[in-house]
């Protein structure tokens, strides 16, 4: 937890010297929410649809063309042993189309994710509270985003993003050897995880 919070708030330093050094370009801050729909199953389980929530800074840094940072958090429950929660960091370049006899605005997003996978057991009576982390690696992050003007600097935002993230871990699982209940053994098996999913978020960005 206070490897994150260092990672967050280096990005926080990160964006305020860029902001005080280029006074022309435009901050913003953004908090969405909303639903996530997994592409594929994870670790042989289907996936069941997530939840999830973005917070992301922005700094324009040369016309429409900025950098943005963010942290993440999505939670996704499973028809297998367990439940997974994905979350970490979100970074790269963004790009803004605009005009000003609209009030949309339209952001593109294209970068990098430095996130990791805890998986939670889903049946308690089996696998006696089980947590297992992945640790931190590397993923790949893009979205699309409209914003509506609502005055000062307000705006709603709807935005469609991509994630796809994949670590190697070692689970539990659960078999039965001879076909009966009685003979239920639990064995350590690694596998890839490959979290692969599409993320909808509605909320709201302002631009200091």
């Amino acid at each position: 937890m206070c490897k994150r919070l260092i990672i967050f708030l280096i990005f926080i330093l990160s964006f305020t010297l860029l902001h005080s050094q280029n006074s022309n370009g435009s901050f913003s801050a953004e908090l969405t929410s909303g639903p996530s729909f997994a592409i594929g199953d994870l670790g042989g389980s289907r996936l069941k649809y997530g939840r999830g929530l973005d917070a992301v800074l922005a700094l324009d840094v040369y016309a429409n063309v900025g950098l943005f940072g963010g942290w993440s958090t999505n939670s996704f429950s499973s028809d297998g042993l367990f439940n997974y929660r994905e979350s970490g960091l979100m970074y790269g370049l963004q790009y803004k189309i605009n005009s000003a006899e609209s009030p949309f605005e339209l952001i593109l997003r294209v970068g990098m994710l430095w996130n990791h996978l805890e998986a939670t057991d889903r049946k308690e009576s089996v696998l006696d509270d089980f947590y297992h982390d992945t640790d931190y690696s590397k993923g790949f992050y893009t979205s699309s985003g409209i914003n509506y003007s609502i005055g000062r600097g307000w705006f709603l935002n709807g935005t469609v993003k991509y994630h796809l993230f994949t670590k190697r871990a070692t689970l539990p699982e659960v078999i039965w050897p001879d076909g009966t209940p009685e003979s239920e053994v639990i064995v350590s098996m690694p596998r890839n995880l490959s979290l692969n999913y599409i993320g909808v978020r509605l909320g709201f960005f302002k631009v200091f």
